[in-house]
């Protein structure tokens, strides 16, 4: 008797079990970390800290699902760089449970965890040659890859073309090579998934240029709505292992969501950039969208940011800290001279560099020769090849002091952008103002983070 009563137990108990959310998954409740995420590359962090950037959004990408309530989720990826497999197995996933992934890429990304991705999401897209909203032809694959099947005139059962004489064969690799360019802002050429890759020629909104910009937006995820990822770090693994990288979350910004994704519609029909700035404010944040293709240092909006700092403020002299990868030329300078300018007006600059020019790093290294600046040397060649293993990627400034018209203000200017002209005026790029303590607070702790395993400059003193 007490045997047959531990069986019952013992089933009761399985079967409940199965029946209970599993942690981490859409029921338990996940949602995707707001604020700021950094990541630590080598040799300083292990593979947790290194990838935490790239991790952060594949969990949102897992946890895009459909759902009764939202049945068509949506996601807008834009990234320079990919070649991490994980990422692209995430993406995959998502439009294999319905969900519309849709993916713009730098045109010169080739590595095989991009052609996967590509292969996948175009395999059901279509031309629409004369825009009448209807396909030219039938695709030659099903969603996201998937056989192509075909009802029999006898039973009415559906089978696989390839049964019937009719190929239903992936993509080939230069049929996949060509799709890139096919996408546009029409919807029937996505395909019944609704997902695509899409390459521009240069920048998808600028003349010439790169397609720069990183950022990851989703209708949905977990339980969060109308998230939207601003990151300076690609879904690669050298922006992992080799570069410091940051990325802010926003959620339930429906504001800020709805920009990012008219700004990834018209990225993907190539609609060039008009000479206009082109930003939305939400709340706290400001997003900005480039190329502005009659750029000039008169309107450049990074110097009029820095236009509105002044050095005297309720908490004592402002701060600066700024973490940046590239700067050169006209206007690397300009910029240059208006953080130096703040320097003599009696601002504390301290400034961390990732690959200046050698002009640029000269001016910076007199600079500091001279103690008007605090600067640091952020690159490390520890197999001594030559080449810089390790750097820092982020593209940001700090401020703690008077910005406009607060005297107590804390800012964090970040984004994808680097100071050079043609991330300004060429190139798609995206960047976020924040006008939050709680990101100045965590921003500012990366930066001392950065600068520990970072050399004082200039050397000889």
């Amino acid at each position: 008797m007490l045997k047959k009563i531990s069986v019952v137990l013992a089933f009761v108990l399985t079967a409940t079990l199965l029946t209970v959310p599993l942690a981490g998954s859409a029921a338990a409740g996940y949602t995707p970390p707001g604020g700021a995420t950094f990541n630590v590359p080598k040799p300083w962090g292990r593979s947790a800290g290194n990838f935490r950037i790239v991790r952060a959004v594949e969990s949102a990408i897992k946890h895009t699902r459909p759902t009764k309530r939202f049945p068509r989720p949506t996601m807008f990826i834009s990234t320079y760089l990919l070649d991490r497999p994980q990422s692209v197995e995430a993406l995959v996933g998502a439009c294999r449970r319905g969900v519309s992934v849709r993916v713009i890429l730098d045109e010169d990304i080739v590595s095989k965890p991009s052609r996967r991705l590509i292969r996948v999401l175009n395999s059901d897209n279509v031309r629409d040659r004369n825009h009448n909203g209807k396909a030219d032809k039938k695709p030659k694959r099903g969603p996201c890859d998937s056989k192509l099947k075909k009802k029999n005139k006898k039973d009415g059962k559906k089978k696989d073309r390839a049964r019937t004489g009719r190929t239903s064969a992936p993509l080939s690799a230069a049929a996949a090579m060509r799709s890139v360019k096919r996408p546009t802002q029409a919807p029937v050429t996505w395909g019944r998934d609704r997902s695509y890759v899409k390459k521009c020629k240069g920048a998808c909104r600028g003349n010439g240029g790169n397609m720069h910009s990183k950022f990851f937006a989703f209708s949905r995820s977990g339980d969060a709505r109308h998230v939207v990822m601003v990151s300076s770090s690609n879904l690669n693994r050298g922006g992992a292992v080799m570069g410091w990288n940051d990325m802010y979350t926003m959620r339930n910004r429906p504001k800020s969501f709805h920009q990012y994704a008219r700004i990834h519609r018209a990225m993907t029909n190539d609609r060039r950039a008009t000479g206009r700035k082109v930003q939305i404010v939400d709340g706290p944040y400001t997003s900005r969208f480039f190329p502005m293709r009659k750029a000039t240092k008169r309107n450049d909006p990074t110097l009029r940011d820095l236009g509105k700092v002044r050095c005297r403020s309720k908490m004592g002299r402002t701060k600066i800290h700024v973490s940046m990868f590239y700067w050169k030329g006209p206007r690397g300078n300009y910029l240059t001279t208006r953080l130096l300018d703040l320097a003599r007006a009696g601002c504390k600059v301290n400034i961390i560099y990732g690959a200046p020019s050698v002009q640029m790093a000269e001016r910076l290294r007199n600079a500091a020769r001279a103690r008007r600046v605090n600067l640091y040397d952020s690159r490390w060649d520890h197999n001594g090849d030559g080449y810089n293993e390790v750097r820092t990627h982020a593209k940001y400034v700090l401020v703690r002091g008077t910005y406009g018209k607060d005297r107590a203000a804390r800012r964090v200017l970040t984004g994808s952008q680097n100071w050079v002209a043609g991330s300004l005026s060429r190139g798609d790029e995206t960047t976020l103002n924040i006008a939050k303590a709680r990101a100045y607070r965590q921003y500012v702790r990366n930066w001392n983070a950065i600068r520990r395993h970072s050399r004082r400059l200039p050397y000889n003193w």
